[in-house]
């Protein structure tokens, strides 16, 4: 049932990749193109899984792709488009160029989550669960809910905030990168 394993894992080297594996991998898919990745560790002679040989191709080999730190403006997009979309991280990369859902999913996990989670600590004297320390640990349903519907129509607004930072940027016409 299902799809069968990409490979059978025996002989299969795992880690880091070596610069000549990367010069391997890249000179097979400017002759031949990305297509067939089952077919790749074969042809190509790596001992490389064809998922692992696809990753690397999408989220580091690949031309056009955007490394490094990330901008104020990109992070402000990250935290507010994770706002709207949640962890749609697919979604939320087709807004930023050359940034890969995989890239933007590791930066928020790694510094975006814990630096909102601090600064909503302070801004709002929250403890770690999000609640003050006078309030009950015991929240009924309707505030509860209440305070949900404020937390997304402040997230809402604080996506429109953040992109009216450029004036030239309208909510309605942001459009996803094809």
């Amino acid at each position: 049932m299902g799809r069968p394993p990409c490979c059978d894992k025996t002989g299969v080297k795992k880690g880091p990749w070596t610069p000549e594996e990367d010069i391997f991998l890249v000179s097979y898919i400017q002759e031949n193109g990305p297509g067939n990745w089952r077919a790749v560790p074969t042809n190509t002679g790596l001992l490389r899984c064809s998922k692992s040989c696809r990753l690397r191709w999408t989220n580091y080999l690949r031309p056009g792709i955007k490394r490094g730190n990330f901008t104020d403006h990109e992070e402000k997009m990250i935290i507010h488009l994770q706002a709207l979309l949640g962890n749609r991280w697919a979604a939320i990369a087709s807004y930023l160029p050359q940034r890969t859902d995989n890239d933007i999913k590791n930066y928020w996990n790694t510094h975006l989550k814990k630096k909102l989670k601090k600064l909503h600590g302070h801004e709002h004297g929250h403890s770690q669960d999000g609640f003050s320390a006078s309030q009950s640990s015991s929240v009924s349903k309707g505030q509860w809910e209440r305070r949900l519907q404020t937390d997304i129509h402040m997230a809402k607004k604080a996506l429109c905030d953040a992109l009216s930072i450029d004036k030239s940027t309208n909510l309605n016409d942001l459009k996803p990168y094809p």
